[in-house]
C-alpha cells in the first residue's frame, strides 16, 4: 500500500479528470467572454463574422437554433476518458491508444494480437461516433477494410461490452448479431461519454 508523504494530502483517482473537465468548462466561458469582446470591435456583421471565424470564437449573440449544439472541448474530453475505460478494460497499453473529434469523433486502439486466418496481421480495435466498435485487421490504405467483428446497437456500450467483441473476434463462436448502431447527436453523445470522467 502507498501511503502519502508526511504533510501532504491523499489523492483523489478521480480528481484529475474533475479538475480537466472544470478546466474545459473554464474554457468554454472564456472563450465565449472574447467573443464578446471581439464582437464588440466589429464594424459591422460581416466584420464580426469575420473576425469570429479567424478566431474561432463562438458568436455570443447567435440565435440558439445556430449555435453549436455540444462543446467540442467537452466531447473531445469525454471521448478520451471513454476510450481509456475501454483501453485498460480490454488489456491495451496507453501508448496504444488513441482518439479525436473532427467532422467525426473516432479512436483507435492497437490489438497485441492476431488471428489465424491473418497471420503475420495485427488487429485493431476502432470507433466511430456512427458505426460504433469494429475489431479489424491492420491494412495497408490500398487494401480494403477487413472487419472481423462489429458491436452494433448502442454508439456507447460499456467497456466489458467491448472487451466481449474483442473475445469474440479472437475465438468465434458464430456471427455475432449485425444490427446497425443508433446514432446520436453530438449533445447527447457528450452526456453519455460524460459518465467515464473521473
Amino acid at each position: 500500500m502507498i501511503h502519502p508523504a508526511p504533510g501532504r494530502p491523499s489523492r483523489d483517482p478521480g480528481s484529475f479528470a474533475r479538475g480537466r473537465a472544470e478546466a474545459v468548462r473554464a474554457e468554454g466561458v472564456e472563450r465565449m467572454r472574447a467573443g464578446r469582446t471581439v464582437a464588440s470591435f466589429a464594424r459591422d456583421s460581416g466584420d464580426r463574422r469575420d473576425l469570429l471565424s479567424m478566431l474561432d470564437l463562438p458568436d455570443p449573440d447567435a440565435e440558439p437554433d445556430t449555435a453549436p449544439a455540444y462543446d467540442a472541448h467537452a466531447l473531445s474530453a469525454a471521448l478520451d476518458a471513454y476510450v481509456r475505460a475501454v483501453a485498460t478494460t480490454v488489456g491495451v497499453p496507453p501508448e496504444g491508444v488513441t482518439c479525436e473529434v473532427t467532422d467525426t469523433a473516432t479512436a483507435y486502439l492497437a490489438l497485441s494480437r492476431r488471428v489465424p486466418e491473418h497471420p503475420g496481421r495485427d488487429l485493431m480495435l476502432l470507433w466511430t461516433e456512427c458505426q460504433g466498435w469494429a475489431v479489424s485487421v491492420e491494412t495497408r490504405p490500398v487494401e480494403p477494410a477487413i472487419v472481423l467483428a462489429r458491436l452494433g446497437g448502442d454508439p456507447v456500450p460499456p467497456p466489458l461490452s467491448v472487451a466481449g467483441l474483442v473475445a469474440h473476434a479472437l475465438h468465434p463462436d458464430g456471427p455475432p448479431p449485425a444490427q446497425p448502431v443508433t446514432p446520436l447527436d453530438r449533445s447527447a453523445l457528450v452526456e453519455r461519454l460524460s459518465r467515464y470522467l473521473r
